[in-house]
């Protein structure tokens, strides 16, 4: 039943397989488009991970850099406090005594307690002398060593645990420095002050250099430092509109490069670098330092071109290669955080999965839709062969190939309709062979069966273009010339009857057989008449009229 209606339903197309064919392929452009936006979907969630996973690293470190700054703000106020309001004891009246003993010496110490402050390491008049920045004025001399020692103490109880920075460093224009790890009382006082002194971020803190007076970080090289580079956030100590010195924190590259690693949750999660504001690498989360750069110089200046207008905390994303690159601006360091996420971290992360498992379940979907694609052609195709073969039967008579009753009957009524509203002469031939009883009785039907066929052959064979023939009885013929006048009609039936006569059919090896037809024609102008049944009937009258007169011609008149 299924069958008989699935064929009903393809027989209605003319093109039944097209039909399938774009049906199929409809269901796949819909499914690869449904596919597509999960994948679109899928690519802006994995746009958000990316951003919020390097988002929360740089609002850790931003964070972790606050901190620190706000500690060294605070100590610029500590100093300026001690500045406007200087605090005399006995302790230090006797450290500025000491200063004055010393102060001629190529390097000294001075500090208020042994346990509790921190020792003030300085260099001789002369030296400052010889500085083209420094500058020991005798007026505000005792006040700023007395704010330096007070500040001493706030530096020895300071809790840096929480703290990325390996030192706090006061370098004084007078020629003394407050470290958080002070040296010892030797020669390396001179060279380490001269070091702090010789710092970009010393001479960078003068009113000309820095009139905002605000704070500024350099990435430098420190020969002192293990990995060779050291970060420094510095600001200037002024008071009265006097540049008295700078406070300076050192941030390690290790614990920069630790810090990093910490705040990744995965290692899947893409490779993070920390750049300063010249885009030099400084710290990386993966193992080991950054050696030189993981960009071209091309791709640095397509990063650099979208930083450079960004403001501080800004971020966004950049695709390079088989690379995701997402980059943040820090709100409390002069640099940026830049994200790489390569093809094979993607993969194995959790976005790589799904994707894979989405390839997959697309890629089994379109197998099965071939699949089936393939079954339903195969048998819209056997089904339209087996159609065009009901047809045939239906229509056409299995032995001589010619139209059945039925068909014939229903082709004649149209044609002649058709004849009849264009004004066109309309003629029909009734054909029938002779004695062809006394050949099934000589040679059996099977000799028949080969007669029919011959005779069929014959009858098409000699028909105009546009005529149609059909088989109504056992050995009757029937044909319709459309166009065609009696004359014209006459002719062909002549013709018909002519082939047929001078042709002998073989039977079997040495027997043959020779036949003959007999005619009637009707013309719808002799009658006025285009009713087929009708003028089928006047040619089956003088079908037996051209019997009676001897068989073997062709009758047209009653």
């Amino acid at each position: 039943m299924s069958g008989t209606a699935l064929q009903r339903a393809v027989s209605r197309f003319k093109r039944p397989l097209k039909v399938v064919n774009l049906c199929f392929i409809a269901v796949f452009i819909f499914s690869t488009l449904l596919t597509w936006r999960e994948v679109v979907v899928l690519e802006s969630a994995y746009v958000a991970n990316q951003r919020n996973s390097l988002d929360n690293i740089a609002t850790a470190l931003d964070r972790q850099l606050q901190y620190s700054i706000d500690n060294l703000f605070f100590y610029r106020n500590t100093m300026r406090y001690a500045l406007q309001s200087p605090i005399s004891t006995d302790k230090s009246r006797k450290a500025l005594s000491a200063f004055e003993e010393k102060r001629s010496r190529p390097y000294w110490q001075i500090r208020l307690d042994i346990k509790r402050s921190l020792p003030l390491s300085g260099v001789s008049d002369e030296f400052v002398d010889r500085g083209k920045l420094l500058d020991r004025d005798a007026d505000t001399m005792h006040d700023e060593l007395e704010a330096a020692l007070e500040f001493s103490y706030i530096m020895q109880l300071s809790d840096r645990k929480r703290d990325l920075q390996s030192q706090v460093v006061y370098a004084s224009r007078a020629g003394f420095y407050l470290s958080s790890t002070p040296p010892i009382d030797d020669p390396q006082i001179i060279s380490q002050y001269y070091q702090l002194i010789a710092q970009p971020y010393f001479s960078a803190q003068s009113p000309h250099s820095n009139p905002d007076r605000d704070l500024r970080w350099t990435h430098t090289f420190n020969p002192r430092s293990q990995a060779g580079q050291v970060i420094t956030a510095a600001v200037p100590l002024d008071n009265n509109e006097r540049w008295y010195g700078v406070l300076a924190m050192d941030f390690p590259i290790a614990a920069m490069h630790q810090f990093l690693r910490d705040a990744r949750r995965d290692e899947d999660e893409g490779t993070v670098l920390l750049y300063d504001n010249q885009f030099n690498p400084i710290a990386t989360s993966a193992n080991g330092q950054p050696h030189g750069s993981r960009f071209t110089a091309a791709q640095l200046a397509e990063i650099a071109g979208k930083v450079d207008t960004a403001k501080r905390g800004e971020e966004g994303e950049l695709r390079m290669d088989s690379r995701f690159v997402t980059w943040s601006k820090l709100n409390n360091f002069d640099g940026l955080l830049v994200k790489v996420h390569t093809l094979e971290e993607g993969v194995q992360g959790e976005f790589g999965r799904i994707s894979i498992v989405l390839t997959i379940l697309w890629g089994l979907f379109t197998l099965m839709l071939i699949a089936s694609w393939l079954v339903i052609r195969r048998l819209v195709r056997n089904m339209l062969t087996l159609q065009s073969q009901l047809t045939t039967r239906a229509n056409y008579d299995t032995l001589t190939r010619l139209y059945n009753r039925g068909a014939f009957f229903e082709i004649a009524r149209s044609t002649a309709l058709q004849c009849q509203r264009q004004g066109l002469p309309f003629c029909v031939i009734q054909l029938d062979l002779d004695f062809f009883k006394s050949v099934n009785d000589r040679f059996g039907h099977h000799a028949g069966d080969k007669v029919l066929p011959h005779a069929a052959a014959i009858l098409s064979e000699a028909l105009r273009v546009g005529d149609a023939a059909g088989r109504v009885g056992g050995e009757e013929f029937c044909i319709v010339l459309p166009g065609a006048t009696l004359v014209q009609a006459v002719q062909v039936a002549e013709r018909v009857r002519a082939r047929i006569s001078t042709k002998e059919l073989l039977l079997k090896q040495g027997e043959t057989v020779k036949i003959t037809a007999s005619l009637g024609v009707s013309s719808a102008q002799e009658y006025d008449d285009y009713d087929f049944e009708h003028l089928q009937s006047y040619a089956d009258q003088r079908l037996y009229k051209a019997k009676q007169n001897g068989r073997n011609q062709v009758c047209s008149q009653d």
